[in-house]
């Protein structure tokens, strides 16, 4: 027998992912898009479309090469493909007729966001407004005024044969569902990505494009709302979150005619993330409880658990599903099993994988994970991770995003190549994390970096008492939230040998008056930033000469989320009091790393930062 490999940074370049599940009505095709880990420098992010034959089980490619390929939905016969397509600034609607075996090519005047299927001859498409200052900005007179001349994000109406029909003017839809002539959408009145704090659960007349708002809640979002088959109720998601698109927490249902509202999980130790409806009465929901993902039946106020499964379901960050009959099809990883798509028999609870898209990662090995609870300093029960390299091993802590996401069980990643270089992992879900119930999740509210912290420090020695760790062999990472709890830790304790924070914030002052996101931080500190209390006291910059802690510091330049800047200043801060401490700077990069060579560059540069300190 072939003795397996330790994972390589080739091997997570190489890795592909499953996401925009699909399941036609009729059951025969299931459809999908298959995405990498990079980009090529000066290329797009390259994702293709595929579709899966239920009858003889093949698999069937709709990409346009040099493009990226997304969005795709089926028709309610299922007799018809859509799907988008970008390449930089062109965006592209492609319809494909499984009858005919013939296909369209559609120019769209926007950015195309999302689709969805009115009827057989229509689809409902989330475009983007084009700039009106496009020909100017080509000669050069780029100069504009900050948040004016807003371009939102319309539905329209696109007809087979006849063309585009603008529906929606004036307000900002950022998703919607669509049912017979209604929409039910997250809307808000601006497009700004602060605005989405603010957004509601409106109901949208496709015929004139009027919009009804149906629910909100202050300092609460929504998302992911679903139109039951007679157009009676909306479900949707709720809870207080931290990213747009990240969204795990309470189904709360509406009537769309009395406008009454009830929380269908309310007190729940479940974060849910889809809803598809099975008829008027009836529909299944998608659940993580401390990392275990349930497809569950909700009836007359009853739940029913159809299907359970540790480890993770794409998109992590917002977990989906697609279903048709008693059918269901998710895309689905453990750190035993690569991200593959998951079949499964509702009735019989049969699974069994239909793709291989990772072929390529088998002889890979798998790294022990077990999932571990611990009480923090003030007795809540945390959970998380842990993954051991062996007897010995330092430990790296590595602390997710959001704060309102989670770690989760995978197969390949960040996590496996620390576990590949010797480091056993520590993934903490702290309170504010998805996976414990929506009380959990808020459970920071107005106080992160205070008992979240504690957290994530508790847990750590845990693992010192329990699982033999070495004191003095301790490293803490993180991106974005993690980015600022691992720059925050080390202001607070010396516990960590060395520290790899990535694009975080590092001064809460000035993140409110930079970023894109200025709703969010006064929401989560529940607290004017302008009193300077809560958003000084937690920032880690006016606490840089406590650091002891050797700091390796990385940021994308065009950061719109948590801009550079957060770290020129955190840098300049350390260095000035003559701290340990380098930063690498990615050009081109946004919030996270997707070029290729930046992403070698990366872990080749953390490996060795890493080596020196070990």
């Amino acid at each position: 027998m072939a003795k397996l490999r330790e994972h390589t940074i080739e091997d997570y370049l190489n890795s592909r992912s499953a996401s925009d599940v699909d399941f036609s009505r009729d059951g025969s095709r299931i459809t999908f898009t298959v995405s990498g880990v990079f980009k090529n420098f000066k290329e797009e992010a390259i994702s293709e479309v595929a579709v899966i034959s239920r009858k003889d089980s093949k698999q069937r490619s709709f990409s346009q090469q040099g493009w990226s390929n997304y969005a795709p939905k089926f028709s309610p016969s299922g007799n018809r493909l859509a799907y988008l397509s970008r390449k930089e600034e062109e965006y592209r609607l492609f319809i494909h007729d499984f009858d005919r075996d013939s296909g369209q090519e559609i120019v769209v005047e926007g950015a195309a966001e999302s689709l969805q299927w009115k009827d057989e001859e229509s689809l409902i498409i989330l475009i983007k407004d084009k700039d009106p200052f496009n020909e100017e900005k080509k000669k050069g007179d780029d100069g504009f005024f900050f948040e004016e001349n807003p371009r939102y994000d319309s539905l329209w109406r696109y007809e087979i044969g006849s063309g585009f029909q603008r529906i929606t003017s004036g307000v900002q839809v950022w998703e919607f569902d669509v049912n017979g002539d209604i929409a039910a959408s997250v809307t808000s009145p601006l497009p700004y990505e602060w605005s989405w704090y603010e957004a509601v659960v409106s109901e949208v007349d496709l015929k004139n494009g009027v919009v009804k708002k149906i629910y909100s809640k202050k300092d609460r979002q929504v998302a992911k709302p679903r139109l039951s088959p007679d157009n009676k109720r909306i479900v949707f998601l709720e809870s207080l979150w931290s990213d747009r698109g990240v969204n795990s927490g309470d189904i709360i249902s509406t009537d769309i005619k009395t406008l009454s509202s009830r929380n269908l999980t309310d007190g729940e130790k479940e974060s849910y993330s889809e809803v598809q409806w099975k008829n008027e009465e009836e529909f299944y929901a998608l659940s993580n409880m401390e990392g275990t993902f349930s497809i569950n039946l909700f009836s007359e106020g009853d739940r029913r658990v159809i299907w359970s499964k540790y480890g993770s379901v794409y998109r992590p960050w917002s977990p989906s599903f697609s279903v048709s009959g008693n059918m269901a099809v998710v895309s689905f990883e453990s750190s035993v099993q690569p991200d593959e798509l998951f079949i499964i028999d509702m009735e019989s609870k049969k699974e069994r994988v239909i793709t291989s898209i990772n072929r390529q990662l088998e002889g890979c090995k798998t790294y022990d994970s077990e999932k571990i609870t611990w009480k923090s300093s003030d007795g809540l029960e945390i959970f998380g991770i842990f993954r051991s390299a062996g007897k010995n091993a330092p430990l790296m802590v590595m602390v997710h995003g959001g704060p309102t996401g989670a770690s989760v069980d995978s197969f390949i990643g960040m996590q496996s190549l620390f576990l590949s270089h010797g480091y056993s992992v520590f993934l903490p879900n702290y309170r504010g994390s998805v996976g414990k119930g929506r009380k959990y999740a808020e459970m920071n509210l107005g106080d992160m970096g205070g008992m979240d912290l504690q957290d994530i420090l508790t847990g750590t020695e845990y693992l010192i008492r329990n699982k033999g760790i070495d004191r003095g062999k301790i490293f803490i990472t993180g991106g974005s939230y993690g980015g600022f709890m691992s720059a925050w830790a080390i202001t607070q304790t010396d516990m960590f040998k060395g520290a790899v924070s990535l694009f975080g914030i590092s001064d809460w002052i000035s993140f409110h008056g930079v970023s894109n996101l200025p709703t969010w931080d006064r929401i989560h500190y529940n607290e004017d930033p302008y009193k300077f209390n809560k958003f000084l006291k937690f920032s880690p910059i006016w606490y840089a000469d406590r650091v002891r802690t050797p700091v390796l510091l990385a940021h994308g330049i065009e950061d719109p989320y948590v801009p550079v800047g957060q770290y020129y200043q955190f840098y300049r801060a350390l260095k000035d009091k003559g701290k340990d401490v380098r930063f690498l700077l990615f050009p081109r990069e946004g919030h996270g790393f997707r070029e290729k060579k930046h992403i070698e560059k990366f872990y080749s540069e953390v490996f060795a930062w890493l080596k020196k300190r070990n």
